[in-house]
């Protein structure tokens, strides 16, 4: 009997022993994981910032948050929740994040949903962020939410979501994704000091951004609050993309479909909607009424609008104005402060009241405006070890509007690349850094010019 207790309490001392030698080799794993990612995890945009400060204010308002939006960083410039608590009486949040794809949406909006007594969930939707399902590659858009969620079943289940299995290493410790600069003491030195500098743990955010345009940016709520304006020299944008008649990506897609089938399922109202981008981006992206059409075809499925504001008329919504712009794509503060009065304005009644804000097209739209330019927007080529630029002139009329071209180098004397034509598209020195001025005149009506533009045109050189 003795023999029996003895041997009962040997293999107890064993046990014990080798709980806390696990449990201390856990701890010493789980430290030292987070010296490494102090080590290596980036701080060196501000959108390594924005996801900490965002969760933090996420988890700090749980059980309060009652309308919910989700999407890109179009909805974080351009929806001031404080504006839509005021007008809605409860609380709203921006769940949003840079280019937040279709699966990080539907992750997200659970981890709310499991938090919240959700009442309302908007969804945004950016053609850019599902596009043929490109942006999925890009797993760093997921990973840093990821990062900073509290651990639960919804997480393990986003993890798998993010590049399955073979990614799962990079999923689960951040600082295996920096391995380039594994030995980089120069790196290592300047996250160190940038985390230390900027107080990168308090978790608070209300600073000021160097980016030539006195930038300012505070994050509450999940609002990114800027003071910069969309000034017309820099309207020179890089063509991202043109959209076919069926662009959402299939992965895209099914995640949509799963974000409108839980909200039915859990009984929460959603708005699908399209936050406004100036339109020399939209000119750029050539096709957009096929993602117009794309989405209301998938919409009507499950008897949902969609509220695409960059249908808006100008007389009830006059938004594209550079001064309500901070780019091409975001809304500073002004601009969010009429983006989310009009929204609230259009989305708290029925469908059929509102259906007078929009044009059916963003085609019909360009029509019923002056004729104006917006920028121009370019295409790099590399044939072969040669490089070229091509330049589109971007305005809204293909026909009738003829435009002179004069260049300015930094370095050197203007010359013309042509006289008053139809012709939009021109070829530039790739890395000339010049002045582009564009002056337009319809094609019926010679004598009188109808705008003048000068563009500030960077070349490949001095890009960032």
């Amino acid at each position: 009997m003795k023999y029996a207790v003895n041997k009962a309490k040997r293999i107890y001392d064993v046990l014990i022993k080798r709980i806390v030698g696990i449990m201390a080799g856990i701890i010493i794993f789980v430290g030292i994981s987070q010296f490494l990612d102090r080590m290596y995890v980036s701080c060196s945009d501000y959108t390594d910032y924005w996801y900490p400060v965002l969760w933090q204010q996420f988890y700090e308002n749980e059980g309060k948050i009652d309308h919910l939006f989700l999407g890109s960083s179009h909805v974080y410039c351009d929806i001031d929740p404080q504006i839509m608590d005021q007008l809605t009486g409860v609380n709203n949040f921006n769940l949003a994040s840079p280019s937040q794809t279709m699966n990080g949406s539907y992750y997200l909006l659970r981890e709310a949903d499991q938090r919240n007594q959700l009442s309302h969930v908007y969804l945004e939707l950016y053609y850019f962020c599902n596009q043929e399902d490109l942006q999925l590659t890009d797993y760093a858009l997921n990973w840093r939410n990821d990062d900073y969620m509290k651990w639960s079943l919804n997480k393990a289940a986003y993890m798998l979501s993010i590049g399955g299995m073979d990614q799962y290493i990079n999923t689960l410790f951040p600082y295996t994704r920096y391995r380039k600069y594994l030995g980089d003491k120069d790196y290592i030195k300047k996250t160190f000091q940038g985390k230390k500098e900027m107080d990168f743990y308090d978790y608070q955010w209300e600073r000021e951004w160097a980016d030539g345009n006195g930038q300012r940016l505070i994050c509450r709520k999940g609002y990114c609050d800027s003071t910069s304006t969309f000034e017309n020299r820099y309207h020179f944008f890089s063509q991202r993309t043109g959209l076919n008649e069926t662009s959402m990506g299939k992965v895209s897609e099914k995640y949509f479909r799963k974000i409108i089938e839980y909200c039915r399922k859990k009984e929460i109202p959603i708005t699908l909607y399209v936050a406004p981008i100036n339109d020399l981006e939209l000119i750029s992206t050539q096709g957009y009424d096929n993602y117009v059409t794309e989405l209301r075809e998938l919409a009507a499925e499950y008897d949902l609008p969609v509220y695409d504001f960059n249908l808006t008329k100008e007389e009830y919504y006059p938004i594209q104005n550079d001064s309500y712009f901070r780019d091409t794509g975001h809304l500073n503060r002004d601009g969010s402060k009429l983006f989310t009065q009009f929204f609230y304005q259009v989305v708290r009644g029925e469908e059929a009241d509102h259906t007078k804000y929009f044009y059916d097209s963003y085609d019909e739209k360009l029509q019923a405006l002056a004729p104006t330019i917006y920028g121009a927007y370019y295409i790099d080529y590399n044939d072969a070890g040669e490089q070229s630029r091509k330049v589109c002139v971007a305005s809204n009329r293909d026909q009738g509007m003829e435009y002179r071209i004069l260049i300015t180098p930094d370095e050197g004397e203007q010359y013309m690349v042509q006289d008053f034509q139809e012709n939009k598209e021109f070829y530039l020195p790739p890395t000339e850094d010049s002045i582009c001025t564009i002056v337009a005149r319809m094609k019926d009506d010679p004598k009188n010019i109808v705008q003048t533009m000068e563009i500030y045109i960077r070349g490949q050189k001095n890009a960032v």
